[in-house]
């Protein structure tokens, strides 16, 4: 089962990234700047789905995700609020 569903997500990631393949030449081909301007919000989605997948895929080969550094940023934890120093007001 799982090497069945391991096969589909690989397919359904493959199918995003060929529809990205496809609109970037239809993209490419068009002279209209409104139909090309849709074609590249639909790309972005595209590529949306494709990260999703690839998430997926990768959570399912047990590999850490790609987005995750291995280093504490240097200006801190983004989610930790700190109190501004106020002039008494």
């Amino acid at each position: 089962m799982n090497g069945s569903l391991h096969h589909e997500v690989r397919r359904a990631l493959q199918i995003d990234l060929e529809q990205i393949k496809y609109l970037a030449e239809a993209a490419g081909m068009v002279n209209s700047p409104g139909i090309r301007h849709t074609l590249l919000k639909h790309i972005c989605s595209e590529v949306h789905e494709a990260m999703f997948w690839n998430h997926h895929l990768a959570h399912m080969d047990h590999m850490p995700p790609p987005y995750s550094p291995p280093y504490h940023p240097p200006y801190g934890d983004p989610f930790t609020m700190q109190e501004k120093p106020g002039d008494g007001k």
